[in-house]
Order: structure tokens, then C-alpha cells, then sequence
């Protein structure tokens, strides 16, 4: 393992493994070719596309062809092949458990999309039957790596505005993604949750051609953590339509003598800056008198950095995965390119891993939590999960079965169902 930049002159580089881990790619759907597939040129010294498995051949042979790589169109076909040691799993939600649990069997490492699973049980047997085999398991949680989340770590590392003891987040994306940025900032995994729901009818109209609505969900989620801090994470409408506040909406850091905050622009990745208390200030009313804008740059469709300049000093974060081809999404996508990095290091060997198995299941939990709080009017459920008899995981369970025509839990039975990602 290494820091090498020589191949890739000029730009920062990430650490780089001595060869390239060779990886098939499983799901050929449209957010497989539309984001990976443009970024394995950026991937080249950490990854090497040898396969791509699609169970629609049409997708599979067109993906294969324009990565230089074997198609096949059955998981069982691929592991017979004997031709990587790694995957990549783009495929739908519904089958993440039973293609995890086919390849840590099998003894292939493999990187999931999020979310990881559709069920509880699914995310804790995916980790366990994976463990049990010397495999590596992760899922590709990219929000954790967005530049608002990474500058703010940096600030939250210096004491600056005091312990964060608070979060506040309005319209950005509760769920398995948000619940992953929490386990992140705080370094630790909930104690308990709560939340509560509502839908309400709204007039009948298109967000696209393909999604049309007539109702419109709202719901609220609070997690305690160790220490007596607590976030609160809430949302309805979140692509902003009916004058709804649109994404990446309004977070606020709530430190002991000052905020980390974020709000929507017309941009997608927001403005955030630091407020903070003085002395005098705080003798004399506690309004922040001053504030530190921080700064996003990006340079010829490359994200460089966030900074912003405290009286304490600089605080910077750099980007260490910038891609190889400048992108108008550069910041996005090179949150994406950093989980297949550290994963791509993991396989050979490196003992880094910025989202564990562990922290995988628990932004499960927390999902799966919620649920069951707002079925329970807001009560509020310790965490881990003690009982998974329990009505959230039975629904979906329900609906799952109903959908495939098979226990969704039982791994066998789902891989023979294909299942296309448009």
C-alpha cells in the first residue's frame, strides 16, 4: 500500500494498493451506468472491471462492451467463472441480501449500494454470513462523504464552537443515508429513537413523466446518543415541489458557544457557515458576532476543497478522489469514488474503514426504528433492536412476499427471481 501520485500527476491521490483489485459489477441498471460506469476510468488504479453480471442481456452485453468486460446474466454463472475478487452490487434493494450471502459463501468480497437491505434481518445476516466466511462486506455510503459533512468534522475536531450536543435537520434526506451522517459525526451509534409520521392529500400533480401524486408524507425522527446529545432529522416533500424547502434543505451544528449551519441555494450543495459566540458576546446577550463563510471550491469541474478561516487558523478539508475527467457533479461523485477506494484498499489489506459492517446494520436499526416508533404513536425504542417480531419489519416482510412470491428472507428462493433495474 501507498501514497504513490505518479500516476495520476498533479493531482492529489488517495492511498493507492500496489495492484488493482479485479471487481465484476452486478446490476446494469440506469444508476450503474450513469455513475459508476463514467467514474472507472477515476477508479483504475484501485479497481479493474473483469465482469459485469445482469440478468437483462441486453444490459449486461451493452455495460460489457463499454468497460471491456465479460457479460454474464446469472450470479451463478459469474462465481463459476472464477474470474474476480470482488464486486461491486448495483442491483435493487430487494435482492442486496441474497446476492450478499451468495458471494461471502462463495468467498468474494463485495461493496454494496445503500440501502443495504430491505429487511432487519436481512442487514444482520448479511454482516454475520459475511464475517463467518473471512469475507470483506461494506456498504457504499456516500452522504457520510459529501464536502458539508467532511468540512464540518474538520471544524467539530477543533473545539472551536464547543462540543456539538445538537442537530438539527430540516428537508435533506432522513432515512438510511442521514442516519449514516449521524453515526459519522458523532462516532458512535444511538442509544434510542423516536418518531412520528403524517400524510396529508395534496392537489393531484407530475413531478415526471412517471411519478405522479396526489398525497404528499412528512416525517420527523429524533435519535439520542451517548453523552446526552440528540439529533433531530425531519422532512416531507424533499425535491421541493409546492413551495415545499427544497434539499440539501437546513442543518444546524449546535455547539456550546457556537453553529456549524447549512442552508439551500439555487445550487444543489447549499452555503454553510460558522457562527460563534465571542466573550463580550456571550456576556452580553449570547447573539454570535461573528461569522465565517465557508468555502466550497471547485476548480475546472474538479472539487478541490472546503475551507474556512477561523481565528484559530485555516480549517481545510481536501479532497483526496478527485476523477480523472472534470464533472459538473464532481463533488457527489467524488464521495462515491471514495467508498470504492477504501474498499478497493480494505480487499488488500489496509485496516482503514471509514463505514463498518457495525455502522451499517445500525443505520438499518435506526431505520427500522423509526418505523415502529411512528406505528407506536412515538414511542420511544431503545436501540439495537431487541425483538424482530415486531409490525415495521412484518409489514415489509409482507409486502415482499407478496411482490416475489417467495420468503424474502430465504436467500435461494430470491436469486431465482430476476429482477431488472430499469
Amino acid at each position: 500500500m501507498n501514497h504513490a501520485l505518479s500516476r495520476w500527476p498533479g493531482r492529489l491521490a488517495a492511498m493507492v494498493p500496489d495492484r488493482p483489485v479485479d471487481i465484476a459489477v452486478i446490476g446494469a441498471g440506469n444508476r450503474s451506468s450513469t455513475t459508476y460506469q463514467g467514474l472507472f476510468q477515476s477508479l483504475r488504479p484501485w479497481v479493474n472491471v473483469v465482469a459485469v453480471c445482469d440478468p437483462v442481456k441486453e444490459h449486461a452485453d451493452r455495460y460489457a462492451d463499454a468497460v471491456d468486460a465479460h457479460a454474464f446474466h446469472d450470479l451463478t454463472d459469474l462465481v463459476k467463472a472464477d474470474l474476480v475478487e470482488a464486486a461491486l452490487v448495483i442491483a435493487p434493494i430487494d435482492v442486496h441480501h441474497a446476492i450478499s450471502v451468495t458471494l461471502s459463501r462463495t468467498g468474494i468480497h463485495h461493496l454494496v449500494e445503500t440501502s443495504i437491505s430491505s429487511t432487519l434481518w436481512q442487514a444482520r445476516d448479511m454482516a454475520q454470513t459475511a464475517d463467518e466466511h473471512g469475507v470483506k462486506f461494506r456498504v457504499g455510503e456516500n452522504f457520510i462523504r459529501f464536502h458539508f459533512d467532511r468540512i464540518a468534522k474538520e471544524i467539530d475536531k477543533t473545539g472551536f464552537i464547543g462540543p456539538i450536543g445538537r442537530v438539527l435537520c430540516v428537508h435533506d434526506h432522513p432515512g438510511y443515508h442521514n442516519n449514516s451522517r449521524w453515526l459519522v459525526l458523532y462516532g458512535a451509534h444511538p442509544e434510542t429513537v423516536q418518531a412520528v409520521s403524517h400524510r396529508m392529500s395534496v392537489e393531484p400533480h407530475w413531478e415526471a413523466p412517471h411519478r405522479y401524486h396526489e398525497d404528499e408524507g412528512f416525517r420527523c425522527h429524533f435519535f439520542r446518543f451517548p453523552d446526552n446529545r440528540l439529533v433531530t432529522d425531519l422532512a416531507g416533500n424533499l425535491k421541493g415541489m409546492l413551495g415545499r424547502y427544497p434539499r440539501p434543505g437546513y442543518t444546524e451544528l449546535a455547539g456550546t458557544r457556537g453553529t456549524i449551519a447549512r442552508a439551500a441555494m439555487e445550487h444543489r450543495h447549499g452555503a454553510g457557515e460558522v457562527r460563534w459566540c465571542s466573550d463580550d458576546a456571550l456576556r452580553n446577550g449570547a447573539r454570535h458576532d461573528h461569522v465565517f463563510p465557508i468555502e466550497h471550491v471547485v476548480e475546472d469541474g474538479q472539487w478541490i476543497c472546503d475551507r474556512v478561516e477561523l481565528p484559530i487558523g485555516p480549517v481545510e478539508f481536501r479532497n483526496p478522489n478527485q476523477l480523472a475527467v472534470s464533472h459538473p457533479r464532481a463533488h457527489s461523485l467524488s464521495s462515491v469514488v471514495s467508498h470504492v477506494t477504501d474498499f478497493a484498499n480494505e480487499v488488500r489489506g489496509s485496516d482503514h474503514c471509514e463505514f463498518t459492517p457495525a455502522d451499517a446494520v445500525m443505520s438499518m436499526e435506526m431505520e427500522v426504528g423509526c418505523r415502529e416508533s411512528a406505528l407506536r404513536n412515538g414511542e420511544e425504542i431503545p436501540l439495537p433492536l431487541a425483538d424482530l417480531n415486531i409490525e415495521a419489519e412484518r409489514r415489509v416482510w409482507d409486502e415482499l412476499r407478496v411482490r416475489h412470491g417467495v420468503d424474502p428472507h430465504d436467500a435461494e428462493a430470491m436469486m431465482s427471481i430476476m429482477i431488472a433495474r430499469p
